[in-house]
C-alpha cells in the first residue's frame, strides 16, 4: 500500500499506524498483519505509518491473479464485509504443518550434532533410541527421517518457494 499518484483524490485515507494490527514490525517500511475471523491480512507500507492517501501497487507479473485474490479479500475487510476465507492455496493442511514440524526438528537435532536414532526416537518412538544398530538400519523410521531431512534440505536451498505460488501443492 502506498501513496496515491496526484490527481487521485478520492482514495481512502489510511492511517497505517491506527489499524488493529496483531503484529506490526517497522523495518523497511511497516509490516502489518491483521487477523479477522477467517485469517490474516499481511500488508507492506513502505512509508512507514505516515497517514497517506492510500492506493496499492500491483505487479503484473506472473503471480497477478493471485495478489487479485488477496486484494479483493483486503478490500471486503476494509469495506466491513466479510472478507471470506483465504484462497485454498495460501493455507496449509493440518497434516503439512505437521510435516513442516517434524521437518525443523529434525533438521534442527541433525545439524546440532544429534545422531539421526536419537533423533527418530524423539520425533517418532524413543523404544528406538534402544534398537541395536542392524535392527536401526533396516527400520522403516530410519527411512522416514532420511526423507523428511532430504524435504528439509530441499526447503532450505531455496524450495520454500514453491510454497508462496499456487501450483506448490
Amino acid at each position: 500500500m502506498t501513496q496515491a499518484p496526484p490527481g487521485f483524490t478520492d482514495c481512502l485515507d489510511l492511517q497505517p499506524g491506527a489499524l488493529p494490527a496483531t503484529n506490526a514490525i517497522n523495518a523497511g517500511g511497516l509490516h502489518v498483519h491483521l487477523r479477522d475471523g477467517e485469517g490474516f491480512h499481511r500488508l507492506w507500507f513502505p512509508e512507514g505509518d505516515a497517514p497517506l492517501n492510500a492506493a496499492i501497487l500491483v505487479p503484473l507479473d506472473a503471480h497477478l491473479a493471485e495478489r487479485l485474490q488477496s486484494l479483493q479479500r483486503w478490500h471486503r475487510w476494509l469495506s466491513e464485509q466479510a472478507a471470506g476465507p483465504p484462497p485454498r492455496w495460501q493455507r496449509f493442511s493440518p497434516y503439512r504443518i505437521h510435516r513442516f514440524s517434524l521437518m525443523l526438528r529434525a533438521w534442527d537435532g541433525v545439524s546440532t550434532g544429534v545422531s539421526r536414532q536419537e533423533v527418530a526416537s524423539v520425533l517418532f518412538n524413543p523404544a528406538l533410541k534402544k534398537l541395536r544398530s542392524l535392527d536401526w538400519k533396516n527400520c522403516p523410521e530410519r527411512r522416514r527421517l532420511h526423507r523428511l531431512l532430504k524435504t528439509a534440505q530441499q526447503l532450505i536451498k531455496d524450495g520454500y518457494r514453491r510454497l508462496l505460488k499456487p501450483d506448490s501443492e
